[in-house]
């Protein structure tokens, strides 16, 4: 059985994982980050996108963390069931204090994959300098988030995310969510030292955006 079959043994998981698949190109997003060296997925819920860092290099040490017991379950048990060979490693935990204890400059790479928009600006900035400062020079932060400025495409995004978290499909960690047009979200990662470039990631009728920070110096 492989990580696929593993995650269908939950009724909640088969469709996330479809429906995440088809919204989300994990490979090409993996691609971004280092292929080498430690790398920490926040955020990871299934585990989908650190399965993607993990099959694109075996040379990746990839740790994944999420605040939904039920979610990190089911991707150790995927995990487990991979063959022989490097494997992520799930945990449970505050996204915001296990980035915190990573010494700086010991990470390769950070994904913060559809996530920030569930957290207050002052829990966005500080997520993203800690980035910033447990990344080495040269690291790679990978960032995907809503153009909330993209009209009707990012009408649609926020209808999803609000029926996802209304219905407790996915578990919001503030009472509401908060979203930053394309340019406001490069400002704020350019303000916490990163280098940017970013490009259209996901379906044409959406607006989602791969941000890609560089860390310089």
């Amino acid at each position: 059985m492989n990580w696929v079959e593993t995650l269908r043994t939950g009724a909640g998981a088969i469709v996330s994982h479809r429906l995440r698949s088809i919204l989300t190109p994990y490979d090409r997003m993996a691609s971004a980050l280092p292929p080498r060296g430690r790398i920490l997925d926040l955020g990871a819920g299934h585990g989908l996108f650190s399965f993607a860092l993990s099959r694109g290099s075996p040379e990746r040490e990839i740790i994944g963390v999420d605040h939904d017991p039920d979610r990190v379950r089911l991707a150790r048990a995927a995990a487990f069931r991979l063959p022989v060979g490097p494997r992520p490693i799930f945990e449970v935990g505050d996204l915001s204090a296990r980035l915190g204890s990573f010494a700086s400059g010991s990470l390769a790479g950070v994904a913060m994959i559809d996530i920030l928009h569930y957290f207050d600006p002052p829990s966005q900035r500080l997520l993203v300098s800690e980035a910033a400062r447990v990344l080495a020079p040269g690291g790679v932060l990978a960032m995907r988030e809503i153009d909330a400025d993209a009209g009707i495409k990012a009408a649609a995004n926020r209808l999803y995310e609000h029926l996802a978290t209304g219905t407790g499909f996915t578990k919001s960690v503030g009472p509401k969510l908060t979203f930053r047009g394309a340019h406001g979200w490069t400002s704020l990662l350019e303000s916490t030292g990163f280098t940017v470039r970013s490009e259209r990631c996901g379906l044409p009728f959406l607006a989602d955006v791969l941000f890609v920070a560089l860390r310089t110096l």
